[in-house]
């Protein structure tokens, strides 16, 4: 399965993402408006949260999802894998994911922390501080993450990788 992993698009969508040949999106909030999460339902799964600009969505703060045998937990603002806010961190546990996927930063991470991996796609649809927007693709294989990639969406160039040894 090839999953789809965004954030922060804020109304913009910079790239063809119905040209991806994506299962499935992973939204991790600050989309836009009603409008423009529509453009999501090309995808036979999609799965969002709202953030903190999304006031005016219907959408959960966050979820505990299984896709393809891969348990994840979606968030906005986690905060970072370092320093997770406390209330994000009693439903992490409660949650026992292999990945955690969140946004707000705007700013590209993959790091495998006692077992979990923390992925934040970057920002979609604005620059922010470092200078490219960003999205992942993740590859899941007999019930495993088998690849993540962040890839800058002006270029395609590989930002970041995670490769699963096993």
């Amino acid at each position: 399965m090839r999953v789809l992993v965004i954030s922060d698009t804020h109304g913009k969508l910079p790239i063809d993402i119905a040209g991806l040949n994506a299962d499935a999106v992973i939204h991790a909030g600050d989309i836009g408006d009603n409008k423009f999460l529509s453009e999501f339902f090309v995808f036979d799964k999609l799965y969002a949260v709202c953030g903190n600009t999304d006031y005016f969505l219907d959408l959960p703060e966050n979820l505990c999802r299984v896709i393809d045998g891969v348990k994840f937990y979606l968030v906005h603002n986690l905060s970072a894998p370092h320093r997770i806010i406390t209330d994000n961190y009693s439903k992490i546990c409660q949650c026992t994911p292999n990945l955690v996927i969140f946004g707000h930063t705007h700013t590209p991470l993959i790091e495998n922390k006692e077992g979990t991996i923390y992925l934040n796609p970057g920002s979609l649809g604005k620059k922010g501080l470092t200078g490219y927007r960003s999205y992942a693709i993740m590859e899941i294989e007999n019930s495993k993450i088998k690849k993540i990639e962040i890839l800058n969406a002006e270029n395609n160039s590989k930002i970041k990788t995670y490769e699963n040894e096993n």
